[in-house]
């Protein structure tokens, strides 16, 4: 999953939300002195990424976009947060552009005892408001064409996420049907270990 599915599949609270959204560019390692919040929160990703990648739903949506690739699973973690997007309503009580106005704010109050690039992520998804972007394909598109960016001569070689955009075109109904019957089951999931008071948004 992405960071927008992240965020959403946490407690409601920031640092739960952070510690989650923050887990892959941290690599999984929190700084010492990190809260307890924070820790579940990367906790609740690690959980999260093994429940997505072993589900038969997921494997099959892989292989329809392509028998081979290095970044398929990338490829279809971001367009999953199109599709969360797209269907917000199906899952959350709060409307999303309310939500991530609420996420962006209480984040900004939060970071300032983090360490910097903990800060400087944050800022940064903040200040772009990736997560809200999600909600068009161009969105979509620019987050591949910042992944294809940063991949090396030799991965680019290999696999971009940018070749997919004709594939998702070609798969796109099966994809998006695939993810609204994966995504309930992960919410279910997620709910058995979290708080039952700070999921009260969740309509699944």
């Amino acid at each position: 999953m992405n960071w927008l599915a992240h965020v959403l599949l946490s407690e409601n609270h920031i640092e739960h939300q952070l510690g989650n959204l923050l887990t892959d560019p941290l690599k999984g390692k929190a700084w010492e002195g990190a809260s307890d919040r924070i820790l579940y929160g990367i906790e609740m990703h690690m959980r999260i990424d093994s429940f997505t990648d072993k589900h038969p739903i997921v494997s099959k949506s892989k292989a329809r976009l392509t028998k081979r690739g290095h970044l398929k699973g990338v490829v279809l973690d971001i367009l999953y947060d199109h599709f969360l997007s797209q269907h917000w309503d199906v899952f959350c009580t709060i409307p999303r552009e309310l939500f991530l106005e609420d996420f962006h704010f209480d984040a900004m109050r939060a970071i300032h005892a983090y360490p910097s690039k903990a800060q400087n992520i944050i800022t940064r998804v903040v200040g772009t408001r990736q997560l809200s972007s999600y909600i068009h394909m161009r969105g979509v598109v620019d987050a591949f064409e910042r992944i294809d960016n940063r991949l090396s001569d030799r991965a680019r070689s290999k696999d971009t996420t940018t070749r997919y955009i004709p594939l998702i075109a070609e798969e796109r109904e099966y994809l998006e049907e695939a993810f609204l019957d994966f995504f309930p089951e992960l919410m279910t999931m997620v709910k058995e270990t979290c708080y039952r008071d700070d999921v009260l948004h969740w309509k699944s």
